[in-house]
């Protein structure tokens, strides 16, 4: 029998970190787009003083979400038995 393989425990931190600190802000921004869209009218959606506003929220949440699941896929990996 071979000895359980060992733990990264650098990749379990980072992929912890990773997931959450970015899975709250894509949330968060997930959150706000849907109150955004419910709340505001149709017409007024995108105004001269904030002609970004919109696009860079959904920008946000798509790399917040991203990086949330890598750093949960990070730590998914080193949890997982190998199959040798």
């Amino acid at each position: 029998m071979s000895p359980p393989a060992k733990r990264n425990l650098g990749q379990i931190a980072m992929g912890a970190a990773l997931a959450l600190l970015a899975g709250p802000v894509a949330l968060f921004k997930m959150v706000e787009l849907g109150f955004f869209l419910t709340g505001v009218a149709p017409g007024q959606w995108m105004t001269a003083a904030e002609p970004t506003a919109m696009p860079v929220s959904i920008v946000v949440m798509l790399f917040a979400g991203l990086v949330a699941a890598y750093g949960v896929r990070m730590v998914i990996r080193e949890f997982r038995s190998p199959s040798a």
